[in-house]
């Protein structure tokens, strides 16, 4: 049985632009069911990043939730306090970013950027922690654990800074991990291998995936639910096959032609 982890429910973003208001997202309702790779796709500016940073909390200060509700694993997400949200962002979500090499701290090595995680969510030693981060950069494919666990994020390709930044966001065994655009700087070759990766740790730590991207492609192959965004509203969603066999609105129509 299918079991609902994530409910957005009538979700709107707002920004102040001058004295008017204007509207990122309005209206939004989708569900994240337990173990599914949900795909969100849309052109630049449809509101699909600011949905994923309002799942976790991350809005900017000058953006404002003007209504709705964000129900995760049984519980309001709005309504956590900062100190609640520390406990909750790893531990219940993990985030991977487009860019790793921004995300990820200059002045620090990668071991210890993903053993940060481990420090706030568990009770491990430090000699387990390595333990642990050493078998987390195992999992996702790096070859050579040590090199990497002692490298700073510049001393590393863009490929494996991404698989680090996969490795750090499932440290914790979160619910739910957010991927924002997490194959658009790679080659073809590379996205291929990342695409198998999200695949295996979605079947082996049964995880459901949030994927945020433009890539119909990516989201075929990929994804087990479909949700399209166009000017901050939800034009269409359903399971991937049936959206992208006989899509319903114009607006996915003309994306699925674009890839052709």
């Amino acid at each position: 049985m299918n079991t609902t982890l994530v409910t957005i429910k009538d979700l709107t973003v707002s920004v102040k632009d001058g004295n008017q208001k204007k509207y990122l997202i309005e209206q939004i309702n989708f569900d994240i069911i337990q173990e599914h790779i949900v795909s969100l796709v849309g052109e630049s500016g449809s509101g699909k990043t600011t949905t994923a940073l309002c799942l976790g909390r991350l809005l900017s200060l000058a953006l404002t939730i003007e209504s709705g509700k964000i129900i995760f694993n049984g519980q309001d997400f709005l309504t956590l306090t900062e100190k609640q949200l520390q406990q909750f962002r790893g531990a219940e979500i993990g985030f991977i970013f487009q860019e790793p090499l921004y995300a990820f701290n200059p002045l620090l090595t990668i071991g210890f950027q993903i053993e940060e995680v481990l420090i706030a969510h568990s009770d491990r030693n430090r000699k387990q922690r390595q333990s642990r981060v050493l078998e987390l950069l195992d999992m996702v494919r790096i070859s050579d654990p040590m090199r990497v666990f002692r490298s700073y994020p510049h001393q590393l390709s863009g490929g494996m800074r991404q698989r680090a930044m996969i490795a750090q966001a499932i440290a914790a065994s979160p619910k739910l991990i957010i991927a924002d655009e997490p194959t658009s700087n790679l080659d073809v070759t590379l996205q291929a291998e990342i695409i198998e990766l999200f695949q295996e740790l979605n079947q082996k730590l049964h995880l459901a995936i949030l994927l945020i991207t433009h890539d119909l492609g990516l989201v075929r192959h990929l994804s087990d639910d479909l949700v399209v965004m166009k000017s901050g509203r939800i034009v269409e969603k359903g399971r991937t096959k049936d959206v992208l066999a006989m899509p319903r609105h114009s607006y996915t129509q003309e994306l699925l032609e674009a890839t052709h």
